[in-house]
């Protein structure tokens, strides 16, 4: 399988206000499924969509530090973040059947592998 990343699309209204980068990752290949690993640091599960069309995977998500509207800070480096990636990949995957947990700030994708698709064993006559 080969992952490539295409350009992002144009993003939503919820997202253009937030500075959108492109997060950590890595695509491994099982035997039965292949599994992507997304780090998407301080996001909820609630904040995260994915969408998979035409072989695109695509992950959006966002972060939003929540402060009080009193509190004035005399020196901040965190910032509302979104996060996008877009994966095209190149293998028979079973869209039906694909699954997706988010925990400790690391998004797992499992991607099975179509039964199709698989290797087998031929038996010689």
């Amino acid at each position: 399988m080969t992952a490539t990343c295409p350009p992002p699309a144009s993003t939503t209204a919820a997202t253009e206000a937030l500075t959108s980068v492109k997060p950590r990752y890595a695509v491994s290949n099982g035997n039965e499924s292949y599994v992507v690993r997304v780090e998407l640091p301080g996001v909820s599960k609630d904040a995260v969509s994915i969408d998979f069309d035409k072989s695109v995977l695509t992950i959006k998500s966002a972060r939003k530090n929540a402060v009080p509207d009193s509190w004035k800070p005399l020196h901040r480096e965190l910032n509302d973040l979104g996060y996008t990636l877009r994966l095209k990949l190149n293998a028979p995957v079973d869209e039906e059947k694909l699954n997706a947990h988010l925990t400790d700030g690391v998004l797992t994708l499992t991607l099975p592998i179509r039964e199709a698709a698989k290797p087998r064993r031929i038996e010689v006559n």
